[in-house]
């Protein structure tokens, strides 16, 4: 029994150095969640690189894409072991998120190995993975019409005190939030709210986040608006709707808030007379108060203003980072259509073409390692660029012609 046994361990033993001598050093793994896709519809696409034990190390360079798909990536790098036909591998895993502008068959190439591993040809076998391809269909929506298509969206809203406890004169504050999971804040459509008769609106200019996490891509746009009863009385707010696709369920919804009655009560008797006679206390008391939400109001518009600028910044660090040339151009961009509130971004060039000469060069390799293969330096570009971030653009006559905003993307004809 005892040499059953041992004979069976050695066997076994071999059996494994056998399965660890025959298994490929390397494995390059590309996956598309969903495998299909609407125009302007999020597409997770994963890249892993499965070393064997004693194997270099490397890392897997993105694809290069045209201006057909939009590549950003999500989250951080991943890595665990995990087992193929009975040998255990180290993976490094990067997700990315996939937006495609047109339809038909997208191409993806092959990611491309870099670094020691690229260089022992003992290990390499090949340098690229397998191109994958992915169908997008085209948009459900009719030309002219908005086209959303994300994995979820919710419409809410909340108020600065009781909106049925209003009066005459006195201001409240209507806040609507718009959110999707599978698109980014600056593809969500600006918000509006009409002004029935005897109501005064004062809305704000609206904002727009985007976080670009593991799990996707998360988008917000708000809209902050002041109403004002003219007089006493009922008004009636009408109803807040957005049309948009459901990719998971493959049909269309409406996000939507229903018309609401607002009562307004008459204002205090001879208040402001007495006030602007001989303010008492509780009167300067109240507009002490007033002046200060009206501040702190003012503060908190102006730092939401710079959110997707610091939100851009950080993404483009994290980019430069992980040595990521695609991921830094899509935070670019991104920083760039937050500081000029344009829809569209141009070439990297005009993005600084008021920068120094030194950042401008490093726009340059940025571009020539996007579209001509070359090597990037990362933290020289990251040195060169970020004292440019927090400067203003400047002013141009008219903006270059740039693509429409994904939401209305149609297909290629």
């Amino acid at each position: 029994m005892v040499r059953a046994a041992l004979l069976a361990a050695s066997l076994a033993a071999c059996a494994l150095r056998g399965a660890y001598a025959a298994a490929p050093h390397y494995l390059i793994e590309t996956e598309f969640d969903p495998p299909r896709a609407y125009v302007g519809a999020e597409v997770t696409l994963r890249l892993r690189l499965l070393r064997a034990p004693g194997v270099p190390y490397a890392v897997l360079r993105p694809p290069r894409l045209g201006e057909e798909v939009e590549l950003t990536p999500l989250g951080r790098t991943r890595n665990y072991p995990a087992r193929r036909a009975g040998v255990e591998y180290e993976v490094r895993e990067q997700s990315y998120a996939v937006l495609p502008r047109v339809a038909g068959k997208v191409v993806l190439p092959g990611p491309e190995i870099v670094g020691p591993l690229a260089q022992a040809p003992a290990f390499l076998r090949e340098r690229r993975g397998a191109p994958r391809v992915l169908e997008v269909r085209a948009p459900r929506a009719a030309p002219g019409e908005a086209w959303l298509p994300a994995r979820s969206l919710t419409l809410e809203e909340s108020w600065s005190r009781d909106p049925g406890a209003l009066s005459a004169g006195a201001p409240v504050v209507r806040t609507l939030f718009l959110r999707a999971i599978g698109l980014p804040g600056n593809r969500l459509p600006r918000l509006t709210m009409a002004a029935p008769p005897g109501l005064a609106l004062h809305p704000d200019a609206g904002n727009a986040w985007s976080e670009y996490l593991e799990a996707g891509i998360g988008g917000r746009r708000t809209l902050r608006t002041v109403l004002i009863p003219l007089d006493e009385g009922e008004f009636e707010l009408p109803a807040v709707s957005v049309a948009w696709w459901d990719i998971v369920a493959d049909a269309p919804r409406v996000a939507s808030l229903p018309a609401r009655r607002l009562r307004a009560g008459p204002a205090l008797p001879g208040e402001a007379a007495a006030a602007a006679q001989d303010p008492s206390p509780l009167a300067l008391l109240r507009g002490f108060g007033y002046a200060l939400l009206a501040l702190c109001a003012l503060v908190l518009w102006a730092l939401a203003r710079r959110q997707p600028q610091r939100d851009a910044r950080r993404r483009l660090r994290l980019a430069c980072e992980r040595g990521d040339a695609a991921g830094a151009r899509a935070a670019l961009a991104d920083w760039w259509q937050a500081q000029t509130r344009r829809a569209s971004a141009p070439v990297l060039a005009r993005m600084g073409e008021d920068w120094d000469a030194a950042a401008r060069a490093q726009l340059a390799a940025l571009d020539a390692a996007l579209y001509g293969g070359r090597d990037w330096d990362a933290k020289a570009f990251w040195r060169a660029v970020r004292r440019n971030l927090k400067r203003k653009p400047a002013p141009r006559a008219a903006p270059a012609p740039g693509l429409p905003p994904l939401f209305r993307l149609q297909a290629r004809r």
